[in-house]
């Protein structure tokens, strides 16, 4: 579901390399292009749904075009490009890591393509050289006569760490050469995923994208690996509020598959017969319901209705942990059952997890920052309480020091160091009328935030005794 290209601009890739036989050459940013344009020809015909970004690297690492489906643009835009200084490879994994946590977070698989020189069978094997923070593997093509030369001194084309593998166009260059090798690159790296679902006797050849990995757990003992099946089977149906939102693998796009070619009257024949797939995907949307299917042994996942827009809304597969306990307010799935038809509505209709009798208190000690927004609540009722101090002396300590052990059990020291800033920028910002004690208490907590001491949590910040009042230590 998304590419990276790295292309490489260094003063190597300005290099002329002259075609046997001809009077043509050719540069090897040339060919890079050539080759980038033969991937993007095969992505539009065979996998549509593919986001690709392009950045380009020197001694540093710049973002050309941004994930996107619009392959004539990067076309477009890789054919002005501008030969920059020499080549550096650690700026290239950080600015690759930087780009797909900002688009897609750390949990989507990235396939990325590198287009250099030969240097990377040295290059890449430096110590400072950092693995990816995503799923996924790095696909090196370089381009340079004599690249042999380098991978003669290697038994290998693997890179350390699982960074990938290097992939090298036949000798000698030319564009028929570069035209093949990302042609293989293509037809390994983009091939769909095809299985069967089933359920009872009705079935439907589809397709998973991006296509599943296998997934290896390390346990105490042992190291458990599972793949998925060629056959998803459905074995019952929950209401989606029962199964809430649990911890989750993958998601993957489930897609009927397409009909082949080869004759038109089977294509005629086939684009008339209902498909399941289809049919799932409605029913599932209109009666708001959730399909728990088995991926292989002892590994389950989710059908689900998942909707992008008000418009548009796609089949989607769900894969949960390995294990018959991956939602575990139902427990073990293996378990689950027919509804008896004697129980009554009101327990047919009551949700899951189930409510206990225990009457809970609503004083919440902890505080949970999921958005912005809440954080910034919390440090702003801090300051609306310093403006009315010394009358809320006990009330601004004590909020204080809620949100420093907060942050000191989140890891958020940093958090420390800026509301210590914003005292400051406070007490500078006081009315000429403020109670003189406003302006010793924000400076004195202020300092106190600054303290080693401070990241103990057992410790509390106390107020300043002054000679204006008399307030009890906390």
């Amino acid at each position: 579901m998304a590419t990276v290209i790295a292309i490489d601009l260094s003063v190597s890739m300005l290099r002329d390399i002259k075609i046997k036989d001809t009077k043509e050459s050719f540069t090897l940013l040339q060919l890079a292009t050539h080759g980038v344009n033969v991937l993007l020809d095969y992505l539009a015909v065979h996998s549509r749904l593919e986001f690709v970004a392009v950045v380009t690297f020197s001694s540093t690492c710049d973002v050309l075009c941004s994930f996107t489906r619009d392959y004539d643009l990067i076309k477009a835009k890789i054919t002005q490009l501008e030969f920059r200084t020499n080549t550096c490879y650690p700026p290239v994994i950080q600015t690759i890591n930087y780009l797909v946590h900002s688009e897609w977070s750390n949990s989507v698989t990235c396939q990325v393509i590198m287009i250099t020189d030969g240097n990377c069978y040295e290059g890449l094997r430096k110590p400072d050289m950092t693995p990816f923070l995503f799923p996924g593997k790095l696909i090196v093509v370089p381009l340079d006569q004599v690249s042999s030369l380098y991978k003669n001194n290697y038994d290998s084309n693997k890179l350390p760490n699982g960074l990938g593998h290097i992939m090298s166009p036949e000798l000698p260059l030319t564009p028929s050469s570069v035209a093949k090798v990302f042609e293989k690159i293509s037809k390994e790296a983009y091939v769909p995923y095809s299985a069967v679902l089933r359920c009872g006797h009705l079935k439907s050849d589809i397709h998973l994208i991006p296509p599943p990995y296998s997934y290896t757990k390390a346990a105490d003992f042992e190291i458990t690996t599972c793949c998925i099946s060629n056959e998803l089977s459905i074995i019952g149906f929950l209401e989606s509020s029962r199964v809430e939102c649990p911890a989750t693998l993958s998601r993957h796009l489930v897609l009927p598959q397409r009909v082949s070619d080869e004759c038109v009257e089977n294509n005629e024949a086939s684009s008339k017969t209902p498909s399941f797939c289809v049919l799932l995907h409605g029913a599932l949307k209109v009666e708001n319901m959730t399909a728990l299917c088995q991926l292989s042994s002892n590994w389950y996942g989710l059908l689900v209705s998942w909707a992008d827009n008000k418009k548009k809304s796609n089949l989607m597969l769900i894969t949960l942990e390995p294990g018959t306990n991956a939602i575990p307010w139902l427990g073990d799935i293996q378990n689950l059952t027919l509804s008896p038809t004697e129980l009554s509505k009101t327990e047919l209709e009551e949700s899951q997890p189930v409510k206990t009798s225990d009457k809970r208190s609503y004083n919440q000690s902890q505080l949970v920052w999921i958005k912005e927004a809440g954080l910034q609540a919390d440090i702003q009722k801090i300051l609306r309480q310093a403006r009315k101090m010394p009358d809320k002396i006990p009330s601004f300590y004590k909020e204080l020091n809620r949100i420093r052990k907060a942050a000191i059990a989140y890891s958020f020291n940093d958090l420390l160091t800026s509301i210590a800033d914003l005292l400051d920028l406070e007490c500078n910002n006081l009315p000429g009328g403020t109670h003189p004690d406003c302006a010793l208490q924000l400076t004195h907590a202020a300092i106190e935030l600054r303290k080693p001491y401070a990241m103990d949590p057992k410790l509390s910040i106390g107020p300043m005794i002054t000679k204006y009042t008399h307030h009890d230590l906390m």
